[in-house]
């Protein structure tokens, strides 16, 4: 029987960007009904969060300029146990229904805010994407001090999803015991911020880093792919040695004569052979090494393929959930997704759960308030 210990949470998804998109899809996995709250005429796409993140999810169709929507937004937010969103601080609040009001008028509510730079100091306003909050982080300079280097991934929104995931559940773990419900700040620097937390010299003036030596290495292979070496320990770096026939080097570990000249002779050693073949003798041999993986290549890795790294929704690849729970009989959960749906295609479902009658659904629609 599939684990699903957030079954019967309900999570009102407010939120237009990634960062709510990549925390709810995290909580659906998990089992909770996660319905997103769109505008009409909006599309999962148009959200910017595609198949991967948008699918194990609902969908309302609710216009928030519309009088009657807002107070269908507070309807909802009664319905729900959760409440996500990613809205400029206090503008929620301005438009009439913000945590300030659910504080008063829905006193159990978890309300999470995700932000750029939180709910208050001088920067709480500013605009920004990823590359400001990793930027201000500090976390930019320290993966690369040589700056200018431009990531072409985001790295900030994953990890404040994930905390804001792991803060929902300590709520909902807290107000299992109290009753009350609380506002969670979450600010995308902060998160980057604390992706620093192993290295402290990088926040005092004393950057220690990963130093770049012969057995932590990237080298190419004769086909064009890399690997990647990790072998930092006795075990591991002799059987690097002998699997590439330097047997000599065995015993320099950290006492290289010189680290350029033992990088050079492995790269020559490793260009001889493909990856897939270095991979297999090294790995027979002793030492840690994996390919290099492009996100396509993830599609025919075998240990990808075992763990179901990969989830093909509606002819789709997308990540599968990195969690995994295993009952007493080995059972895993999470099961698998369902794809992305149209913008409010749940809206009359959604309404009836949170008590609208069939004639009030059709009120709204008619006032322009609803789509779906």
């Amino acid at each position: 029987m599939a684990l699903r210990p957030l079954d019967g949470v309900r999570v009102l998804d407010l939120t237009r960007f990634p960062p709510g998109a990549f925390c709810t899809v995290l909580l659906a996995d998990l089992g909770a009904d996660v319905c997103r709250l769109e505008p009409p005429g909006n599309s999962a796409m148009m959200s910017g969060i595609g198949v991967g993140l948008g699918r194990n999810k609902r969908s309302v169709s609710v216009d928030l300029r519309n009088p009657q929507g807002l107070a269908v937004l507070r309807r909802l937010a009664a319905w729900a146990d959760v409440l996500v969103e990613n809205n400029r601080p206090g503008e929620l609040d301005e438009r009439g229904f913000g945590y300030s009001h659910a504080a008063t008028e829905l006193p159990g509510l978890i309300w999470c805010s995700i932000t750029g730079f939180g709910q208050d100091g001088p920067n709480a306003l500013l605009p920004g994407h990823d590359i400001s909050y990793v930027a201000h982080s500090g976390l930019l300079q320290a993966i690369n001090p040589a700056l200018p280097w431009h990531p072409q991934l985001i790295m900030s929104i994953p990890v404040a999803a994930a905390l804001a995931s792991t803060a929902i559940l300590g709520a909902l773990r807290h107000r299992d015991r109290s009753g009350a419900g609380c506002q969670i700040d979450i600010s995308l620097a902060e998160a980057a911020t604390w992706m620093l937390t192993s290295d402290d010299g990088m926040l005092n003036g004393a950057p220690r880093g990963i130093p770049v030596t012969p057995d932590r290495h990237l080298y190419e292979c004769s086909d064009g792919r890399w690997v990647a070496t990790a072998c930092s320990e006795p075990k591991t770096w002799r059987g690097m040695c002998t699997g590439l026939g330097c047997d000599d080097l065995v015993d320099t570990l950290w006492r290289w004569p010189d680290m350029g000249a033992v990088v050079e002779r492995f790269a020559n050693v490793f260009r001889t052979q493909s990856a897939a073949h270095w991979v297999s003798a090294l790995t027979g041999a002793g030492a840690a090494i994996v390919h290099v993986n492009t996100g396509t290549d993830l599609q025919f890795d075998a240990h990808a393929q075992a763990r179901g790294t990969l989830q093909n929704v509606d002819g789709t690849w997308v990540p599968g959930s990195p969690i995994r729970y295993r009952d007493a009989d080995g059972a895993i959960s999470p099961d698998a997704s369902r794809p992305p749906v149209g913008a409010g295609v749940d809206t009359d479902v959604i309404l009836a759960e949170a008590g609208y009658a069939a004639n009030e659904i059709a009120e709204l629609r008619a006032a322009g308030a609803i789509a779906g």
